[in-house]
């Protein structure tokens, strides 16, 4: 192996390295990687900057970028705030109905807003709502982090981990309509029954606070009636948009740009809620991802889990679910997508399974999503209900985590495989 190939896997290598210790910031981690790939290639093999920013799958960023703008927007109108209130007052103050309701309502919410806005959305609502009727937090917000990875196979917006694969395999918003949605919807259920059983006592909500809770007044959330009906029409025009235009970074960026006129706020003030940090990761991996790529070795694995299939196109498929799943837990779902999808190309490609190939997408999406459940660390979604809960002073450890988040990942990766070959035998 050529110099410049080694130093390009090892500078990959450490960075997954840093990503899973959190030694330093993962941004500024896959950054300086970036650069030293950059300075690699341009010394060793004359590319470019162009060349190298070409490694950076730019429609995923204006789809993200665009998509957490919307969120930010859609939430200073208090319209999930008010769907919040009216769920949890459906349920009579019922602690169970609440439970499930709220992590329904996490997986539902993923799948128009993404992951990391939903997060933050249902985590201050039941901070808020678990105060007002005076019962323990921490089984909610355990729950909701681990079930929040699971929201992102719901859609094309959902998680960083599902826009790659659409774009890396030209899907649309329809594609996950029909092939992923029911199935991570079936998962969700799963996975509230499981975490309700294993959560035990709720504890219980007083007759003065139940009262309190059902005459609570969920329009008092709603600043303004104009951009709530606004907020409702806007995003239901983006879910059609997506269905109907091949291009969805366009649609994004559309509904962002009107929200933007329609609340009469200038980008950069919207701008300082922006995840800059997540946004410069997704750069910076890409590129890295992109020179390791160069080296060949992505082609190389993917030749070799072709040829050792031998013609049996299932023991691949089920290989790539758990090996992605279960990675999914402890390192970023953008780095596994980025990793495994060159090596699913060049998989298809030898062992003669193009055919399947679209199933070996939607396998990588329900992995890379479900697997993230595992631990606090497998999205940066579960961290940041993590970290609001920490803020609050609800410790949830990562040895109490992963010990809830294991089960319902094998439960939820079980049911991917099992999903997975039906599709390959009634495709």
């Amino acid at each position: 192996m050529e110099i410049w190939a080694i130093i390009i896997l090892s500078v990959f290598i450490a960075t997954l390295f840093v990503i899973i210790t959190e030694k330093i910031d993962k941004a500024i981690a896959t950054i300086l990687g970036a650069i030293i790939v950059y300075l690699t290639l341009s010394t060793f093999k004359g590319a470019t900057l162009d060349e190298i920013l070409s490694f950076i799958d730019w429609p995923t960023i204006i789809i993200m970028f665009s998509v957490i703008v919307t969120g930010i927007l859609v939430n200073e109108a208090g319209l999930f705030q008010w769907v919040a209130i009216k769920l949890v007052k459906l349920t009579g103050g019922d602690l169970v109905k609440i439970f499930f309701s709220l992590i329904m309502l996490t997986i539902i919410l993923s799948s128009v807003i993404t992951i990391l806005v939903s997060a933050i959305i249902i985590a201050r609502l039941t901070i808020s709502i678990t105060e007002a009727i005076d019962v323990d937090p921490y089984p909610f917000l355990l729950a909701e982090a681990i079930a929040v990875g699971i929201g992102g196979a719901t859609s094309l917006v959902a998680s960083p981990n599902t826009i790659l694969v659409a774009q890396f395999a030209h899907l649309d918003f329809t594609f996950f309509l029909i092939y992923t949605m029911p199935i991570s919807i079936i998962a969700g259920l799963c996975t509230t029954f499981i975490l309700i059983k294993i959560s035990g006592s709720l504890g219980e909500v007083s007759e003065v606070r139940k009262s309190v809770l059902m005459e609570f007044e969920e329009w008092s959330v709603v600043p303004d009636l104009f951009l709530f009906y606004a907020s409702a029409i806007i995003l239901i025009a983006m879910i059609i948009g997506f269905a109907i235009f091949p291009a969805p970074y366009v649609v994004a960026i559309t509904v962002a740009a009107v929200f933007l006129l329609i609340r009469r706020k200038s980008l950069s003030n919207v701008a300082k809620d922006v995840d800059w940090s997540t946004l410069f990761f997704f750069m910076g991996i890409f590129i890295i991802v992109g020179g390791v790529e160069k080296t060949g070795v992505l082609h190389e694995i993917g030749y070799a889990l072709g040829t050792m299939s031998k013609g049996n196109v299932f023991l691949p498929l089920v290989l790539i679910i758990w090996i992605t799943g279960i990675s999914s837990g402890f390192l970023d779902g953008v780095t596994i997508v980025l990793t495994f999808t060159p090596i699913i190309a060049e998989l298809v490609k030898s062992g003669g399974f193009q055919n399947f190939f679209l199933i070996f997408m939607i396998a990588l999406v329900l992995s890379t999503n479900f697997g993230g459940s595992m631990t606090p660390i497998g999205t940066p979604a579960s961290l940041l209900i993590v970290s609001l809960a920490s803020e609050r002073g609800i410790h949830i450890s990562f040895k109490e985590f992963i010990k809830v988040g294991v089960i319902v990942v094998a439960i939820n990766l079980t049911l991917a495989t099992l999903y997975a070959i039906v599709l390959m035998l009634i495709y």
